[in-house]
């Protein structure tokens, strides 16, 4: 199991798929999609350079492809050894990145755990720029997705990953969720929990036809759901070894100097083979079955479009977004245009900014906007206010979005402190009492996004790679803060 540059436009992914409005979706899609990813981070046991080798070449071989999640030290160690046949065989598959240093300490949820915001944006960007760029180098591409090392995540790594033109979070993790299945969450399209659409065999005979059985039934579901993804993934090292590279070396909190790192202990020759021949199986029948198509990370993004900039909302989608928000500050559905909270509230504030006295626009753009940095200490309950004051903070909301790409932490409504969910909820039931109000009375609201994303909890950060005990509870606050930006992802059709 998972053990746990410049600006980017995601909308450049999805470019020839728009006409309109609408998508150019054809024929309803029913194809189940399966994406095989391997998290290649073993650089201290030379032997896991030649799995990932047999590994690459094994999907080579079958005119199809694999992402293979390459950590930074992975990649240096590989061309200082000299590797070039296992660089070249991996280029030829899909190239994406997992961390500088995977499990040397610290790791990114420890060297983020106590940050806030940009504090950790810029440590995650100092630290794994290292990585990246050596991934570049070596490879020659920029990566198409990330990956955690372990279950060593943080929110403020997706900051850095859009600046640094990677749209896809690629892994297997739990602190964010969206009915097991993919999601946007700060501002990149998130494959992690996928519930019984991830899918793995172990190594015996008996093991395959289970996996393959497994493989058989979820495929037949999301068929007859229109279509869907299943994720399959491994380690080159776990073809090879009893025990993980790092957690020889590296568990709870250890961190060894390079002269007194251990390698791990080897399966027989005999086992390696059957874990090799194991999967070969397991992946030619998962090639045979009809309807079924193998995608690289770079490949998934353009399944998925984020239809919300399609093309402006109308003063109807405008009533829709309000609508949800007097229920909960959550996404809003619109016939499968799903927008985010933190874009829900753009659209609403946007929307009051332009009105006249007489007036008010036919339509509003959507604009991206991360959450907020922090809570505010102090804000108002109850009141009324002006409308002309609610303008004036719609208009400072919006221009806070457009320099910042950051939802503000508090709205300041006629000199009085308001949160973002309240604000959002107050100009909500402004624009759906249908006139311009001389007085907007206060409206409160709750964040009910930030239910999908999980509390800290003891036993939750259970990587043995982590110091005894680790928890995150400012991570994960942090985190929270950030689940104005979650939305279901739909699959194109």
């Amino acid at each position: 199991m998972k053990r746990c540059l410049h600006f980017f436009s995601l909308s450049a992914l999805w470019i020839g798929m728009i006409s309109g409005c609408g998508m150019v979706y054809g024929q309803t899609n029913s194809t189940v999609y399966v994406t095989f990813w391997f998290d290649t981070e073993d650089y201290i046991l030379p032997e896991a350079d030649d799995a990932a080798l047999r590994l690459a070449e094994m999907f080579t071989e079958r005119n199809v492809q694999a992402t293979f999640k390459i950590v930074g030290e992975k990649a240096r160690m590989l061309e200082e050894r000299g590797r070039d046949d296992v660089i070249a065989a991996l280029a030829r598959n899909d190239i994406s990145y997992h961390s500088t240093n995977h499990s040397q300490h610290p790791t990114p949820s420890e060297y983020s755990r106590d940050l806030g915001w940009q504090e950790g944006v810029d440590e995650f960007s100092r630290r794994e720029s290292i990585g990246l760029s050596v991934l570049q180098r070596v490879f020659g591409v920029n990566a198409s997705c990330y990956g955690q090392p372990g279950c060593s995540w943080t929110p403020q790594s997706y900051a850095a990953l859009r600046e640094w033109g990677i749209p896809l979070y690629l892994d297997a993790t739990w602190q964010v969720n969206v009915d097991n299945r993919p999601f946007w969450y700060g501002g990149l399209l998130n494959i992690l929990d996928l519930g019984d659409c991830i899918i793995r065999t172990e190594w015996s005979d008996e093991d395959v036809k289970k996996a393959c059985a497994e493989f058989d039934r979820v495929s037949k579901r999301l068929k007859k759901e229109g279509g869907g993804l299943i994720s399959v993934y491994y380690h080159p090292c776990e073809f090879l070894h009893e025990e993980f590279w790092d957690g020889v070396n590296f568990s709870r909190g250890a961190n060894p100097p390079r002269e007194e790192w251990k390698l791990p202990p080897m399966k027989t020759p005999e086992q390696i083979e059957q874990c090799f021949k194991a999967f070969e199986a397991f992946l030619d029948h998962v090639i045979k079955q009809p309807a079924t198509r193998l995608v690289t990370a770079r490949e998934i993004p353009s399944l998925y479009p984020d239809r919300a900039y399609t093309c402006p909302l109308e003063r109807a989608e405008l009533n829709a977004i309000a609508s949800q928000f007097m229920n909960s500050v959550t996404y809003t559905d619109l016939g499968g245009r799903f927008v985010t909270a933190g874009e829900g509230l753009f659209a609403l504030a946007s929307f009051v900014s332009e009105m006249g006295e007489d007036w008010e626009p036919e339509s509003i753009d959507v604009e991206f906007a991360y959450g907020p940095a922090g809570r505010p200490d102090e804000y108002i309950t109850e009141g009324s206010f002006r409308w002309d004051a609610i303008q004036k903070a719609a208009v400072s909301v919006v221009e806070r979005i457009y320099d910042s790409e950051q939802l503000p932490s508090v709205v300041w409504v006629d000199g009085k402190p308001l949160r973002p969910e309240d604000f959002a909820v107050t100009l909500a039931s402004a624009i759906l009492a249908d006139q311009r109000l001389d007085m907007v009375p206060f409206v409160r609201g709750e964040l009910t996004a930030a239910e999908l994303v999980r509390d800290d909890a003891p036993g939750r950060w259970d990587w043995v790679i982590f110091p005894e005990g680790f928890h995150a509870p400012r991570l994960m606050d942090v985190a929270k803060l950030q689940a104005w930006t979650i939305k279901p992802a739909r699959l194109r059709r």
